[in-house]
């Protein structure tokens, strides 16, 4: 067992004593109800809580009224209403050992009129990066209401049992605004040199530490860097910070990095490594005599537990690791590390559902944000259940299914659990999608579920075992040849005879060698062409990636994916030369030759192009399910045997089918 000493170790801030180094970030949860907070937010918190968690920082909540970014979900605390809510998480978070602050936020020019019917605020007249609008400069008086804005909440957590606040001034909102020279360009007092650009924040620390007294704990969460050449660097806020420090108002100083522009850094998708930006923490640390945070894609106790032990940090901050697994501290304690589902930073059921204004989950784990409504319970009568397919869907469908008290079986054709999610893994940035296979995978093997590999299972093996339930995750198939009667007359290619065409997913298990001159029709508008293309790319293949439809529902975008993971990923072709077409669909395929057809115009251009690579949508195998129709007492269907979507659909539907059951 590896030595957690460290990372367990407990740490006093002011007077207040944290049982271990590990602290759940404040983040954004999209819980909110009418501007409050809600149920979903006391279960959320106390099951980090119960897990053990040593510190809860709450999702920042906004200060006042001139912020009011989707004030729906978004929980506005100058409301009066707030004070019970706060109350209720409070007593819910207590009682099980962990410590609660506030993170008090404001946008500035993060506010966006589309919801609010009025126009953010920031230190000077400059357009937003995130929302594209033009802000109200605030003024001398507005100055001094929004920080008595900041004490207002401050005292209402106060009241509410809090042990301290935490002051987000960084990722671009409104003290970042005035801190920035990229933001400000003011003439007055609170504008040009350093100290009049660090007054308004000192102003808003000084009123928040008088109205809190000696008791309550005040630290303050500030971005590192902000990765852009007109903006502040690590070396400006060591000196910013050092002041801060030195003020003796504060308790402890929170690292992050980025600004609007980079935010995709501050919640990195899996193809950025490990830990990146511990070392902003480390430096920060060497100039100032308080405890220092750290945070961003540490999702291991292992590496925790180092920075802790190398002095580069005092507290660690633990946000998409504790979605995906509310039992993270307890288990890493209890000597249980490799019972953790670790995170694996794919940003589809946080980050992408914030996105589109809908409530936070984790791909992995269900049960997030869904803790009043989703739990496992026992089941009325223990059945004899059949799953039919190893991917994720099937494994997640077999987990649950056993913890219910069913007698499990699972059967999976080939010779490896993982399902079609072990191809996209294959490619360098997306290979922790199989620490996701390896987490199902080891709490199949912890539950003790038998599982028969190498097994193609028919309509006469169900027949013989007699099961109460059958459970069909047999997954989909790629789409060689998209002819109208496959993919529909819109999505469909005319292929010529001696094409050189092939599937994307025979490109990523090399299975195939494509020629120099590559064209990808990515008709599934996720990640599947885009890794397509690195990967053909990084074999030095001159690469088109072409994408038919420009706009999405779900999306503002072409590719239906969360900011982070498209900047990183779209950085990454970018550089290895990769070209895109949008607004343009394959509409023939010959030798030698590709015609595209603008879906706006009908203009027709060719492309040379020595190979073709499809990248569908794969289509669900529904053999079995259709044999078995009407011949046994249970049958459901999930994943992409249901439909072909994405691994977040895949597991969800895993847990709930194996719930019903």
């Amino acid at each position: 067992m590896t030595e957690l000493t460290h990372l367990f170790s407990p740490i006093t801030i002011r007077s207040l004593t944290i049982r271990n180094r590990i602290f759940q970030g404040a983040h954004v949860t999209g819980f909110g109800e009418n501007g409050l907070p809600s149920d979903r937010h006391v279960r959320y918190y106390e099951a980090r809580a119960k897990g053990g968690v040593g510190l809860i920082v709450q999702e920042g909540t906004v200060v006042s009224q001139r912020c009011q970014f989707h004030h729906k979900a978004f929980v506005q605390g100058w409301k009066e209403e707030i004070t019970p809510w706060l109350k209720k998480i409070s007593e819910a978070v207590h009682p099980h050992g962990a410590k609660l602050f506030l993170q008090l936020w404001h946008g500035g020019y993060f506010s966006s009129s589309l919801y609010t019917n009025t126009p953010g605020v920031s230190s000077s007249e400059i357009p937003s990066s995130i929302v594209g609008e033009v802000p109200v400069p605030l003024d001398e008086a507005a100055i001094l209401e929004e920080t008595q804005a900041h004490v207002n909440l401050a005292l209402k957590a106060k009241e509410a049992g809090y042990d301290g606040i935490e002051l987000n001034f960084g990722h671009g909102y409104l003290q970042q605004q005035f801190l920035s020279p990229a933001t400000n360009i003011r003439n007055d007092a609170y504008g040009g040199s350093l100290e009049n650009r660090m007054r308004f924040s000192m102003m808003v620390i000084s009123a928040v530490r008088r109205a809190l007294g000696d008791g309550l704990v005040l630290g303050l969460r500030a971005s590192a860097d902000e990765f852009i050449p007109e903006g502040y660097t690590l070396k400006d806020m060591k000196e910013i910070m050092s002041i801060w420090a030195r003020s003796g108002l504060l308790d402890y100083l929170n690292i992050t990095v980025a600004t609007g522009k980079t935010g995709a850094y501050a919640i990195a998708p899996m193809m950025v490594p490990p830990r990146p930006f511990v070392y902003c923490a480390a430096e920060i640390k060497q100039v100032v005599d308080l405890p220092v945070f750290t945070g961003i894609r540490i999702n291991d106790p292992v590496i925790a537990n180092d920075i802790i032990k190398n002095n580069e940090a005092d507290m660690v901050a633990m946000v998409r690791a504790l979605l995906s697994d509310p039992e993270f501290a307890n288990k890493a304690r209890e000597g249980r590390s490799d019972d953790i589902r670790l995170c694996v930073a794919c940003n589809e059921g946080c980050w992408a559902q914030w996105e589109r204004r809908e409530a936070i989950t984790c791909m992995q784990n269900p049960e997030a944000g869904r803790e009043a409504t989703f739990r496992i319970t026992p089941a009325g009568k223990p059945k004899r259940v059949m799953v039919v397919g190893g991917g994720c869907a099937g494994m997640k469908a077999a987990v649950v299914a056993k913890q219910r008290g069913h007698d499990v079986r699972l059967y999976e054709k080939t010779a490896e659990l993982g399902g079609a999610i072990l191809i996209p893994a294959k490619v360098p940035s997306r290979q922790e999608l199989g620490q996701a296979v390896r987490n199902l995978k080891r709490e199949v093997e912890r539950l003790g579920i038998p599982v028969s590999l190498n097994t193609e299972v028919t309509a006469d093996m169900v027949a013989k075992e007699k099961p109460d339930a059958v459970i069909i995750a047999t997954g989909g198939s790629a789409i060689p040849d998209p002819r109208p009667d496959v993919v529909g007359p819109c999505a469909a290619i005319e292929i010529a005879p001696g094409t050189h065409v092939v599937t994307a997913e025979d490109v990523l298990e090399g299975q195939v060698q494509t020629g120099r001159r590559v064209v990808i029709a990515d008709q599934q508008n996720f990640m599947k062409g885009l890794i397509t293309a690195e990967f053909l790319a990084d074999q030095g293949k001159d690469v088109t990636l072409v994408m038919p439809i420009s706009i999405r529902l779900t999306s503002a975008n072409a590719y239906d994916i969360d900011i982070p993971t498209l900047g990183i990923q779209t950085l990454n072709i970018k550089t290895k030369g990769v070209k895109r077409i949008h607004d343009c669909e394959v509409k023939k395929a010959g030798p030698g030759k590709i015609v595209l057809k603008d879906v706006f115009t009908e203009q027709v251009q060719e492309l040379d192009a020595d190979t073709l690579v499809l990248s569908y949508w794969r289509k669900a195998n529904v053999k079995l399910y259709q044999e078995l129709q009407g011949k046994v007492p249970e049958l459901y269907r999930i994943g992409d045997a249901l439909a072909p979507r994405r691994l977040i659909n895949a597991v969800y539907d895993g847990y709930k089918v194996a719930m019903e059951v």
